[in-house]
């Protein structure tokens, strides 16, 4: 017998099931990512960091995380997952459980949803100040749907980049 996890009544009445991703986000914004003719200078990223983002849709922003707190995550992650940063042979063990949305099978994504160290990680201010570059306004909606945890290309564990901004 399947548990329920939400009443009846929390359920959405909406089309939603068709949609992949996150029910709250995945229709209600009509706001398209900056393109800069605002005239607002860049927070964060520099005019290099902007045409390499444009040109490959992702940019690194160093020290964004102090290096402890991204060490907490990542121990986390490993231990969440159940694998051994020092032993490559747990890195590639089927997945405990069925991913809903298929298309992210592979891909490193971390079936783990508001931890704190998460929400830790995205209120950093050169977090959001890049996503404030990207988006071209302050005003962000924080979601934290998953976290990625990526291995080493290895014969049948092939997967594809996925860009998050949540």
């Amino acid at each position: 017998m399947k548990q329920q996890t939400m009443s009846p009544t929390m359920i959405p009445e909406n089309a939603h099931k068709e949609i992949p991703g996150n029910p709250s986000t995945a229709t209600s914004s009509k706001i398209k990512l900056s393109d800069r003719s605002n005239g607002e200078p860049l927070r964060v990223l520099t005019d290099e960091d902007w045409k390499f983002w444009i040109h490959n849709g992702y940019v690194i922003i160093k020290n964004a995380v102090p290096k402890e707190q991204v060490k907490r995550t990542a121990d986390f992650l490993w231990e969440f997952e159940e694998k051994d940063p020092n032993n490559p042979e747990t890195w590639y063990a089927p997945a405990r459980a069925e991913m809903q949305m298929k298309e992210l099978t592979n891909t490193g994504m971390v079936e783990v949803y508001n931890h704190q160290l998460l929400w830790d990680n995205r209120q950093m201010p050169k977090v959001h100040a890049a996503f404030a570059d990207i988006w071209g306004t302050e005003k962000l909606w924080c979601t934290i749907d998953r976290a990625n945890l990526n291995f080493p290309l290895r014969p049948g564990f092939e997967f594809f980049l996925i860009y998050s901004c949540g």
